[in-house]
């Protein structure tokens, strides 16, 4: 009788499998810490750069010294994000004056500053850079895996 004993060495792939459910969360936690900061950074940024708003702005009807929505500067520096839980990431501001502000009034225009579109959606740019952030963040979690 002839016989041939392999040994399969498997405790890299079993120590890479237990790894894998903690490496992807810490992968997603990273995730939407990115996600939050860019949405904070992009909204922050709209109040200086057109382009960086989903619409728009009304021209003030007074004309005014200072720049719209600019007078103290209190909204655009109040941003703030942190994580819900293991699976969301909010981003927002405690000064009570914003949704008028982000949604208009009876009598003011809205000036939205957030990057989302009138349908809900994130702007296509924002959306672009915020993918590239998660891809980055599990292909990071990944490569310390396959050491």
């Amino acid at each position: 009788m002839i016989s041939v004993t392999i040994d399969l060495d498997t405790s890299r792939f079993d120590r890479m499998m237990s790894d894998f459910p903690a490496a992807m969360a810490r992968a997603r936690r990273a995730a939407l810490l990115q996600i939050g900061k860019t949405i904070k950074i992009h909204t922050r940024e709209a109040f200086d750069e057109p382009s960086k708003r989903p619409s728009p702005w009304t021209p003030r009807k007074s004309g005014g010294k200072h720049p719209l929505l600019i007078r103290s500067g209190d909204l655009r520096k109040n941003f703030r994000s942190r994580l819900s839980g293991s699976d969301t990431v909010v981003v927002g501001t405690k000064v009570k004056y914003a949704a008028y502000h982000q949604f208009g009034t009876k009598k003011m225009p809205a000036r939205p500053f957030f990057p989302f579109l009138p349908n809900g959606q994130i702007m296509p740019t924002v959306m672009r850079e915020i993918e590239h952030k998660i891809q980055y963040e599990y292909e990071k979690e990944l490569r310390k895996l396959g050491r």
